[in-house]
């Protein structure tokens, strides 16, 4: 029988999500930084990922609050620091949220998933409770 999208998966056992790899659509330096913060500044389109976790004055404290309530160490790569292993599963969809889990990587929130939370963490944290919830992933904090 073939399963709809967003039909669960019930022939897989759910696995742990053992970490979270976020890529954000930016390069590393204080320059970029600075013109991340800009963009932002003149509402001028950027990293949705960045506008998820980041303001104008850095780190969001509803973003930390969130990072510890989801229970799994969240790794966190700019766009020129992906490795050959991380590039084969992300390809040019950036920003990206991925699940490693027993050694698998799993593309969960897409740049039109995150696009979607309009900044929002706790639209992030609904999403991402819900995709993975769709490939049979289990995030032990939430």
């Amino acid at each position: 029988m073939n399963k709809q999208a967003g039909e669960k998966d019930f022939d897989h056992p759910i696995r742990n999500i053992d970490r979270l790899i976020f890529v954000y659509k930016a390069d590393t330096g204080k320059v970029n930084a600075l013109l991340d913060s800009a963009k932002k500044l003149l509402m001028i389109k950027g990293c949705t990922l960045c506008s998820i976790t980041h303001g104008l004055a850095g780190e969001k404290e509803e973003w930390r609050n969130c990072r510890e309530e989801i229970g799994v160490p969240v790794e966190i790569f700019h766009r020129d620091e992906i490795d050959s292993r991380l590039g084969k599963v992300v390809r040019d969809q950036l920003p990206v949220v991925v699940a490693e889990t027993v050694g698998d990587l799993v593309v969960l929130l897409t740049p039109e998933v995150l696009e979607r939370c309009k900044g929002s963490v706790h639209d992030f944290k609904a999403r991402l409770r819900l995709h993975s919830s769709m490939r049979n992933l289990a995030i032990p904090g939430l």
